[in-house]
């Protein structure tokens, strides 16, 4: 009815698609903490879902007010098999933050050390299990309709649902979390809580508690901001192109300036990781970047996409708008230009011409893009492709045309 009354007022498309976008987000609040968390998945492919969309979920906060602490103290004596007083010294009962999965208090053990501890809400895996059937019913649906069958909304559907059930299993995080700190052994400057693993469990993780300042609010510190973006630009290409194992929830609430002057990374539950294959072609997709080779850009972007069995004349049409994207930036500066806008209509490319991309693809380039957009914040002067460019070259035979990475 909304929609229908805009038309017939006359309303423009840009105020129709604000509209709908804010009608999705509401309807995505409204129904809980499932839909909020497959929302703010949603929300990072703008390679299946229009702008309008996105950066309406964009806006989707959990925080969906707390849990008793009864259940709290049940769930910890449960998994760990003690009363609560055993365990912790001390043991805050308001909780520090409360989201759609989790809520996490402060504590203290017996031998002083202050912890976080992150408690999963009760009954959270029954109702996920229950709301992601009804989503894979209606996505089963929309699956018949002819525009959306490039899409696949039911292969869609499983995919955000296993990112949900990944982050309700708090093992999974505690294992990324390990795997981040031995990546980073010798990056003195960015550091990962660590987990006690003996008073953690699928329910728990119990984590030593980073002082600091949320990454935005540096002002209110004595770092220097253009250090801190280059310290987080840094990491974000080592993840990519040396680790293979990215943090895919980079934005400013889970990145920390400590007390010690060092950029903390939290909240690593939702992880991409890529192979030497897909590290090699994002290293070629940066570099025909850098020399404006539009003709590589979709080559590489169709190399790393599920398409292969469709059309040729779709790929030669998508090659065509990149060559014609990529081509209003011929002159200007790569340190002029804003390399994660430039990656975001990159994917809007893709989702105009039903081109479905690997998720990794899509999760990397949309750290690439929230990171650099928080590294510009605090320095406007900060170059990311001055920042890739050592991470290429340590590798240069990924920058061989043609050449398969094994």
């Amino acid at each position: 009815m909304g929609w229908l009354w805009l038309l017939i007022t006359f309303a423009g498309r840009k105020r129709r698609h604000t509209w709908f976008g804010r009608c999705v987000l509401d309807l995505f609040r409204d129904l809980g903490a499932t839909f909020i968390k497959v929302g703010q998945i949603m929300s990072t492919r703008p390679d299946l879902l229009p702008e309008y969309i996105t950066q309406a979920l964009v806006h989707l906060q959990d925080d969906v007010g707390p849990f008793p602490f009864s259940d709290v103290v049940r769930t910890i004596e449960e998994d760990l098999h003690r009363p609560l007083r055993e365990i912790f010294a001390e043991f805050s009962p308001v909780p520090l933050a409360s989201a759609s999965v989790a809520q996490v208090h402060k504590a203290r053990l017996p031998d002083g050390r202050v912890v976080a501890v992150k408690v999963r809400r009760p009954n959270l895996v029954e109702l996920c299990t229950f709301d992601l059937a009804v989503m894979r019913t209606v996505a089963r649906w929309l699956g018949k309709l002819p525009p959306l069958v490039p899409l696949q909304p039911e292969s869609t559907v499983e995919e955000f649902g296993r990112a949900v059930f990944d982050q309700l299993d708090f093992c999974i995080e505690a294992r990324n979390n390990q795997r981040f700190r031995e990546n980073f052994r010798d990056q003195q400057d960015v550091v990962f809580p660590e987990v006690m693993t003996e008073l953690s469990s699928e329910r728990i993780l119990c984590m030593s508690f980073i002082e600091g300042t949320k990454v935005l609010g540096v002002g209110q510190t004595r770092s220097d901001p253009k250090r801190i973006a280059r310290l987080g630009m840094h990491a974000l290409m080592k993840m990519i192109f040396e680790d293979g194992f990215v943090h895919a929830d980079l934005h400013p609430g889970n990145i920390f300036i400590t007390t010690d002057d060092r950029v903390a990374l939290l909240d690593l539950g939702l992880v991409g990781e890529l192979d030497p294959f897909h590290r090699a072609a994002l290293a070629r997709f940066f570099a025909a970047w850098a020399q404006r080779d539009g003709d590589t850009m979709a080559k590489q972007m169709y190399s790393l996409s599920t398409s292969h069995a469709e059309d040729p004349k779709t790929f030669q049409a998508f090659r065509a708008s990149v060559i014609d994207f990529v081509g209003r930036y011929w002159g200007q500066r790569l340190a002029d230009v804003q390399v994660g806008k430039v990656l975001l209509d990159m994917l809007g490319i893709l989702r105009r011409h039903r081109i479905r991309m690997t998720p990794v693809f899509t999760i990397v380039n949309i750290a690439i893009a929230v990171t650099e957009g928080i590294g510009k914040q605090l320095d406007p002067d900060l170059d990311l492709m001055a920042e890739a460019i050592p991470f290429f070259m340590a590798h240069p035979r990924w920058l061989r045309p043609g050449r398969t990475v094994s």
